[in-house]
């Protein structure tokens, strides 16, 4: 865990509000933000404190008379209310939506982040997806915290017996934007790969033109974008609470599919690899809501989360109310043939709401040494994985006896840093050799800075 995550130039953060509604009707909404905005912004949001205990940076912008230090100290670390100035950038402002999509707004990747800094505090737990968009070599690593908290980094320093030196990347880049700097921290309840983050590698184009801070693009009709992709990143809450996210990969074009049925917008996700109940499927099964999270850092350069009602539905069901995206995915030769297995099953998450975040992203290529997921479950035949990947029965039995005793327990501080220490010298040689994977990675590959409702949702 500690040498991918503590190496990430990005993560995805999801968590989830608090639940409404009643009984089978009672719902919670996945929330979800990508922090920082780019993979170039020179820190590394995820510190690794020890072996079970994280802390994502997180940058928080002032009102513009300044004076509201205290309003947001009160609001991270007290549970007071967000500051008006940040409950504003987190609302964004309505735009048009197109045919078929509930509501459509714009906001700032700072107001994403303040959303997700908010749900994270009141429901405690938070997913974290490292993403590793330079790297060849990363493996996209999940990571579930629980009892988050929220932090100053004087008090970080303090309660884990840190070097201040561990915060002088976050403290510059909060001094140098003029905004305050704070953790959420928590415990790990899971931690685990995904295998198909690293099947692509990406690396800035000669012409990046566009920046998060400048103008914005036109916002392309989502049919089109989603046609342009080869990754879609997908948050899922339970209804407990506990979140989840984790990329969702395939040829260009054929990640997910967009398609229209009884006059909404619905995003279509094949799953193909050979295990029965995927982490996404269980957690809809109990809190039927999903985020769809797209960085198109390639064709329109903007990144956009369609949220809504979420469901898993099997690819007969696909078949028969979806017929002709069933059909161009196992024929895609348009003939009577079968070239391509039948997914395991589908997610189908509605259209409900789609936020556009402004600016415009950096423009990033796909490198030619690694075309988007030529050897995955996606591939040209959309093979499912070797069985031995899904070896559960070889894994221990995990004590849910003892994680619940962790989650009632109070967050363990370590003034003394001895649980840092003890993890610094275990993870030495690993950290090494991540941070000269990282440097060869960006000399071969040219790339620049690469270190620094009740029922189914759906219906019949």
């Amino acid at each position: 865990m500690g040498a991918f995550a503590a190496t990430a130039p990005q993560v995805l953060a999801a968590s989830s509000t608090a639940s409404s509604g009643h009984l089978w009707w009672k719902r919670r909404k996945s929330v979800s933000a990508m922090m920082p905005a780019e993979a170039g912004e020179g820190f590394r949001p995820i510190l690794v404190i020890d072996e079970e205990t994280l802390a994502l940076a997180v940058l928080v912008p002032y009102s513009h008379s300044g004076d509201d230090e205290q309003a947001i100290g009160d609001w991270i670390e007290h549970g007071g209310s967000m500051p008006r100035h940040l409950a504003t950038l987190a609302a964004g402002v309505p735009v048009e939506s197109e045919a078929g999509v509930g509501a459509s707004r714009e906001r700032s990747n700072v107001g994403g982040a303040c959303e997700l800094v908010d749900a994270a505090l009141r429901c405690r737990s938070l997913a974290l997806l490292a993403v590793h968009p330079y790297d060849p070599d990363a493996m996209g690593l999940h990571l579930t915290l629980f009892g988050v908290e929220g932090v100053g980094p004087d008090r970080l320093v303090e309660e884990y017996g840190l070097d201040p030196a561990d915060l002088a990347d976050h403290r510059d880049a909060a001094a140098a934007k003029g905004v305050a700097l704070y953790y959420l921290v928590g415990r790990t309840a899971e931690v685990f790969t995904q295998c198909s983050q690293n099947l692509f590698t990406k690396r800035p184009h000669d012409d990046p033109s566009g920046s998060a801070d400048g103008a914005d693009a036109p916002r392309p009709p989502l049919d089109r974008l989603f046609a342009e992709q080869f990754e879609t990143l997908q948050a899922t809450v339970a209804a407990d609470g506990v979140p989840g996210a984790s990329p969702r990969n395939g040829q260009i074009g054929h990640a997910a599919y967009v398609e229209r049925r009884r006059g909404r917008v619905y995003i279509l996700i094949p799953y193909y690899p050979g295990n029965a109940i995927h982490g996404h499927a269980a957690k809809l099964w109990t809190n039927r809501h999903a985020s769809l999270v797209v960085s198109d850092d390639h064709s329109s350069l903007r990144r956009v989360t369609v949220s809504g009602a979420s469901d898993f539905l099997s690819h007969r069901t696909v078949r028969r109310r979806f017929p002709v995206i069933a059909l161009a995915v196992t024929h895609p030769e348009g003939d009577d043939g079968q070239t391509v297995n039948a997914p395991v099953y589908w997610f189908a998450t509605r259209a409900d709401e789609v936020v556009w975040e402004t600016g415009t992203l950096a423009r990033n290529e796909l490198t030619a040494e690694r075309p988007a997921c030529s050897v995955n479950a996606g591939g040209d035949g959309r093979h499912t994985k070797k069985p031995k990947y899904f070896d559960a029965g070889a894994v221990a039995a995990y004590d849910m006896h003892l994680q619940h005793e962790r989650e009632a327990s109070p967050r363990g501080i370590d003034p003394a840093g001895s649980r840092r220490a003890s993890w610094l010298e275990a993870v030495a040689p690993a950290l090494v050799v991540r941070e000269q994977r990282l440097v060869a990675s960006a000399t071969r590959s040219d790339v620049r800075d690469a270190t620094s409702d009740g029922d189914r949702v759906l219906g019949d």
